[in-house]
């Protein structure tokens, strides 16, 4: 991951925290590029993504501010920064498994892009229909390095491997970039969501970030478009 990312991801961990508050006047550039070890154009770069996404204002002449959100808007953004996978979306709910498919293949050219790691390396494949109080939600297809995911099993598969990742293998996940689309279901798709083919469906890609900057994960998702729901704020530009 570029610096500026790794910046971006820590300042913005920090306001969701609380340890930068809301309204709060941040640190100057020059500041920041001695905490970080960075030149002021990776910094402006970082500080640019995080007035984009709405976390941050630039006052000309005053500084760089903590945007002033309300109770609901903080939650919201709280909620879009967990790298939450199903099991923690569904608090109250029973979440299971099917696994489609668990195996260990040589990465492909696409893999090794997406997860950048060697030539020949070895990547956990995991396919799982997720269901959600006994009916189906989400088809998950994962892509994991095994040097990085270790000892992934079967049963580990069944539940969170998110929760795997970060209280057995003592990783801290950080961050996913994500690109999502709508598109008609193909006839397989359709048989295992359980829906007319032709349905509707939520496709998206992701690839994600440990903190340490480090992809563990490429993932393609199938989500019934009946089901699915996303919430984010949103700011305008100036």
């Amino acid at each position: 991951m570029n610096k500026y990312l790794k910046i971006r991801n820590d300042v913005r961990k920090k306001i969701i925290s609380g340890y930068y508050s809301s309204g709060q006047l941040l640190p100057g550039e020059a500041e920041f590029c001695a905490i970080y070890k960075a030149s002021k154009m990776t910094v402006k770069h970082a500080m640019d993504g995080l007035v984009e996404e709405g976390l941050i204002v630039k006052r000309r002449g005053s500084g760089t501010f903590v945007k002033e959100l309300n109770h609901s808007e903080m939650e919201n953004l709280q909620s879009v920064n967990q790298f939450q996978g199903t099991t923690d979306s569904f608090p109250n709910d029973e979440v299971s498994s099917v696994i489609l498919t668990f195996e260990v293949i040589t990465a492909s050219e696409e893999l090794i892009e997406h997860l950048k790691i060697s030539k020949f390396a070895q990547v956990y494949h995991v396919k799982r229909l997720r269901n959600v109080d006994g009916h189906p939600y989400v088809i998950e297809n994962t892509f994991m390095p095994a040097a990085i995911v270790e000892d992934l099993t079967l049963k580990i598969c069944q539940g969170s491997i998110y929760k795997y990742i970060e209280e057995e293998l003592k990783l801290s996940i950080g961050s996913s970039h994500r690109k999502m689309q709508a598109r008609k279901a193909s006839q397989a798709e359709s048989d295992i969501l359980e829906i007319p083919a032709g349905d509707p469906i939520i496709y998206s890609s992701q690839i994600g970030f440990l903190t340490d900057g480090r992809p563990f994960e490429y993932s393609e998702t199938i989500h019934r478009a009946d089901l699915f729901s996303f919430e984010t704020v949103l700011m305008k530009k100036k």
